[in-house]
């Protein structure tokens, strides 16, 4: 595994644009509610965050870990989701 989350960023366009064009695991925070955990293989990480803030509003800062795979990536959202946010729904 590629390391740890990154420390947490603010979602703006130039700190989205500086995310590796890679596989990866990703929190999204709004306020102080548990973070949106997600994933995205085959090195769209940049792509699948991009998405994501264009749908869900409120969302205020990001983390991310790269993975040097997509069952990488999947593998540590499962993780992810069960330690930050158990309710979320498994998609």
């Amino acid at each position: 595994m590629n390391g740890r989350l990154t420390k947490k960023t603010r979602t703006s366009d130039g700190n989205v644009q500086n995310i590796p064009k890679q596989s990866g695991v990703y929190l999204l925070f709004r306020g102080q509610k548990k973070p949106y955990v997600g994933s995205a293989g085959a090195g769209n990480l940049q792509q699948r965050i991009q998405q994501q803030l264009n749908i869900k509003r409120g969302i205020t800062s990001m983390r991310y870990r790269l993975t040097s795979s997509e069952a990488e990536a999947r593998k540590l959202e499962a993780e992810y989701r069960d330690r930050y946010n158990p309710e979320q729904k498994n998609i």
